[in-house]
């Protein structure tokens, strides 16, 4: 249900900032969510929603990137294909994407240092690989 709210407050504060009515397809991650109830995918899902709102209600006042938006959104998409496979491996498009999407963002008040911002997801990356493999012992 977080999900939904979530991807509801996204889609149209994202509406704000762009007037595109393509970002209204995230309520559709966040009824794929109501219907399939993985709560590790939908912790990550959710992570991106809030960055995404939060960007969306700020980029009115300070600069942003609509490219970097863009590349949240995709991002977020791919957490489906986390709730499918179930693997650590499935998450690297997903933060990949996020990455390059918080990469983009930070590039436009920090320069080519904000481009590094985006490697902070690395650590969260192998957090999710070392818990995999816990599991499988």
């Amino acid at each position: 249900m977080f999900t939904l709210i979530m991807s509801i407050v996204a889609s149209i504060l994202s509406f704000y900032l762009t007037s595109n009515y393509i970002y209204f397809s995230l309520i559709a991650l966040g009824i794929y969510f109501l219907i399939r109830k993985n709560l590790k995918a939908e912790t990550f899902a959710g992570l991106n929603l809030v960055l995404i709102s939060a960007i969306s209600l700020l980029g009115k006042f300070r600069p942003y990137s609509l490219e970097g938006l863009n590349f949240l959104i995709i991002g977020s998409f791919f957490v489906i294909l986390y709730d499918i496979i179930k693997e650590w491996y499935s998450l690297i498009p997903m933060f990949i994407l996020t990455g390059i999407g918080i990469s983009l963002i930070a590039s436009v008040k920090y320069g080519k240092i904000g481009m590094l911002i985006g490697l902070i997801l690395i650590p969260v990356l192998i957090r999710e690989y070392t818990i995999q493999k816990k599991i499988e012992k």
